[in-house]
């Protein structure tokens, strides 16, 4: 009798974990989605104290990682056929995009690159943000779209007000502003403003009126997804706060390839597919690749900085974080089938 009781005890919660609606486990996904912020204090707080070690090769390591990442996605043998299907998107697409970056930056055509960047990677942030809790309103079983439109446009419309707020000390976006008139980036803040709290008050009503009841992960991850900008209204400085907000963006950016992959190809026998599986499974293996990957462009970036070069490092930056926006929009679009097919089983359990 023993023996059974603590089996039958393990089952009982794993049945109550599965049906609160957690993704994977509440410490899996409290500290690595709900409060991923928690889990780069270390780093924020090398950022404050200025020491090198926590502030630019951990943040490069959780950076590049979280953007190599997406190119796992061209591995898998059950998305080549749509790949090559879609082959202008997916293949011909991020060449195009290089090229008109090279030329925007070659051209030197003033404040336009790093506008595009700022609001481009605001939308892609908030928009992860609104996958994830997607994710815990399907697993609760909601399919009203009322729902996802009301919870999807707070979020939204909350993270383009907060990285608004101090956008005065972003010179290049707040410049772009300043051209069209002196107080218009006083106005574009102030209608943000107001389109969040409108999106508010209309998540509200809609959560008043629905039918389901809102589980604790959907709840906790939802008050995430609300705050998730609360960086640009603590710091003055908007380019820090860019930095402390993308922290937890791509820690739960790669617990989420991390469970798929292991979900996805656990027990895969050759090819790609036991590769990564193979490194999902072993954290004594992934961990120590992502951090050579992390390192070796710090390391580029210091000889970068002794050569003189920043400039074109700064470039190469940038042009890997606009290929992984565009990229993520292909391969995260659940409005496709193949996404739904090959990504959404493994994250929700049905």
């Amino acid at each position: 009798m023993a023996s059974v009781a603590p089996r039958g005890l393990r089952a009982s919660i794993a049945e109550r974990v599965a049906a609160a609606g957690w993704i994977k486990s509440p410490a899996f996904d409290f500290f690595l989605l709900i409060a991923a912020p928690l889990v780069t204090v270390p780093i924020m707080a090398g950022v404050y104290f200025k020491i090198p070690l926590l502030a630019i090769v951990a943040a490069l390591t959780l950076a590049f990682s979280h953007y190599w990442s997406t190119l796992a996605f061209y591995f898998w043998e059950d998305s080549r056929a749509y790949h090559r299907q879609r082959w202008v998107a997916f293949y011909a697409g991020p060449v195009v995009l290089a090229a008109v970056y090279l030329a925007l930056v070659a051209i030197g055509v003033p404040y336009f690159v790093q506008f595009m960047l700022f609001f481009w990677n605001t939308w892609h942030v908030a928009r992860q943000n609104c996958g994830i809790l997607s994710l815990y309103r399907t697993r609760a079983g909601v399919r009203d779209p009322s729902q996802k439109s009301a919870a999807n446009d707070a979020i939204i419309a909350i993270s383009l007000f907060l990285c608004l707020w101090n956008i005065g000390t972003h010179h290049q976006v707040s410049a772009l502003f300043g051209l069209i008139s002196p107080g218009f980036v006083h106005a574009v803040t102030w209608a943000a403003g107001i389109a969040a709290g409108l999106t508010v008050l209309r998540l509200i009503v809609a959560l008043v009126r629905r039918r389901e009841a809102v589980g604790l992960p959907e709840a906790l991850f939802l008050i995430t997804g609300l705050v998730f900008f609360y960086p640009y209204f603590l710091m003055r400085d908007s380019n820090y706060a860019t930095l402390i907000m993308l922290l937890p963006h791509y820690v739960q950016y790669l617990a989420l390839v991390w469970l798929l992959h292991r979900r996805k190809f656990a027990g895969a026998a050759g090819g790609a597919p036991q590769l990564l599986a193979g490194m999902s499974a072993k954290l004594v293996i992934l961990v120590p690749i992502l951090i050579v990957v992390g390192y070796s462009f710090s390391f580029l970036r210091d000889v970068a900085s002794a050569t003189d070069t920043m400039t074109w490092w700064n470039a190469l930056y940038l042009l890997i974080a606009f290929e992984h926006f565009y990229l993520d929009g292909l391969i995260w679009s659940f409005r496709r089938e193949h996404a739904r097919s090959t990504i959404l089983p493994h994250l929700v359990g049905r």
